[in-house]
C-alpha cells in the first residue's frame, strides 16, 4: 500500500472549503421559517443541493490541483462533480430527514442523511474519471466520511447549545465549522480508501507528477497522455504524445503497450523500448521525460 499524501491533503483542503462555502451560500438564501413538514424537506432538498453541489466541485478540482493541471479538463471535472453532488445532497438530506423524523432525533439518525450523500458522490465518481473502481472506492470512503462528519456536525451544534450559546448562534458557528469538518471527512476518506483497496498504481518518480501515485482501473484500459481525454494526463511534459501509452488488464497482469509515443523500460541504469511488456511489481517505465514505478497490492507498504 502506497499513501499519496499530498492527493489526500488537497482532498481534505478542497472538501472542507467546498463545505465552507457551502454553509456561506445556505447562512445567505435559506433564511426563510419553517411552518410545515412539506417546507421542512424544501428546505433540506435546497441545503442538500447547495452544500452538495459545493463539496462536490471542491472534490472535483482536488486531483487536477495536486496533478498536471488541465483547464478544460480541470473545469469538465469541477462542473460534472458539482452536479453530481448537487443531486447526490439533495437526495440525501431529504431521505435523512425522514429517517430523522421518524426516528424522533438523534445524532446517528442526522448521520444517516449525509452518509448517503457522501455515498452517491463518491459513487459518481467513475462518471467524473471513467473509472468504475473509482466509483467503488469513492463510494465507500464518501459513506464513511459522510457518516463520520455528519454526526460530528450534528454533535457539535448540541455541544455549542449545551454550553449556553442562543440557538442561532449555536447553528451558525456550528454550522460552519460543522460543514467543514463534513467536505474535510468526506474529501479525506474517498481519497484513503482509494489507496488502502486498490490494487495496482503508479508510483511517479519524475515529471508532472513526481512524489504522487495514479491509480490503475483494474477493469478497463489507462490511457496516459497529454490529451484531455486521457484517463491520466501528463499535459506539462513537452515529449508525451497526446495518446502515448495504455496500460491494459488481463486476468491478474497488467500489459503496457506503446500507442503514438516511445514505452521505456528502465533496469539497472540501462534501458530499452518495447512495443508490449508485461508489467511485473517494481518495473520502472519511462514515457517523454516522466518516469514512474509500477506497484501492485502485493509490492509491500511504502
Amino acid at each position: 500500500m502506497t499513501l499519496d499524501r499530498l492527493r489526500i491533503y488537497y482532498n481534505v483542503i478542497t472538501g472542507g472549503l467546498g463545505g465552507l462555502v457551502g454553509w456561506a451560500l445556505i447562512t445567505i438564501f435559506l433564511r426563510f421559517s419553517i411552518e410545515s413538514t412539506a417546507m421542512l424537506l424544501l428546505k433540506d432538498a435546497l441545503l442538500g443541493a447547495i452544500v452538495g453541489g459545493c463539496i462536490g466541485a471542491a472534490v472535483g478540482a482536488s486531483e487536477q490541483m495536486a496533478g498536471s493541471f488541465s483547464v478544460y479538463k480541470a473545469r469538465r471535472e469541477i462542473l460534472v462533480s458539482g452536479g453530481i453532488g448537487l443531486a447526490a445532497g439533495l437526495i440525501g438530506l431529504v431521505i435523512g430527514e425522514i429517517v430523522f423524523l421518524m426516528a424522533g432525533g438523534g445524532v446517528w439518525p442526522r448521520a444517516v442523511g449525509w452518509a448517503i450523500f457522501g455515498a452517491l458522490l463518491g459513487a459518481g465518481q467513475w462518471r467524473v474519471t471513467g473509472m468504475k473502481s473509482k466509483g467503488i472506492y469513492g463510494g465507500l470512503g464518501g459513506l464513511l466520511g459522510g457518516l463520520i462528519g455528519g454526526s460530528t456536525y450534528e454533535r457539535l451544534s448540541l455541544l455549542l447549545r449545551s454550553l449556553g450559546l442562543g440557538r442561532d448562534v449555536a447553528l451558525t458557528i456550528g454550522g460552519a465549522v460543522g460543514l467543514i469538518i463534513l467536505g474535510a471527512c468526506i474529501g479525506l476518506l474517498m481519497g484513503l480508501v482509494e489507496d488502502i483497496l486498490r490494487t495496482a498504481w503508479l508510483r511517479f518518480v519524475n515529471g508532472p507528477l513526481e512524489g504522487q501515485t495514479r491509480t490503475i482501473d483494474p477493469i478497463k484500459p489507462t490511457v496516459l497522455g497529454r490529451s484531455d481525454g486521457c484517463t491520466i494526463t501528463l499535459s506539462r511534459d513537452p515529449d508525451i504524445a497526446p495518446v502515448h501509452a495504455e496500460i491494459q488488464p488481463q486476468g491478474q497482469t497488467y500489459v503496457i503497450l506503446s500507442k503514438d509515443g516511445s514505452v521505456l523500460l528502465r533496469t539497472d541504469n540501462q534501458q530499452r523500448q518495447v512495443q508490449r511488456y508485461d508489467l511485473q511489481p517494481g518495473d520502472m517505465v519511462q514515457l517523454g521525460r516522466t518516469r514512474f514505478v509500477f506497484q501492485t497490492d502485493e509490492s509491500g507498504v511504502t
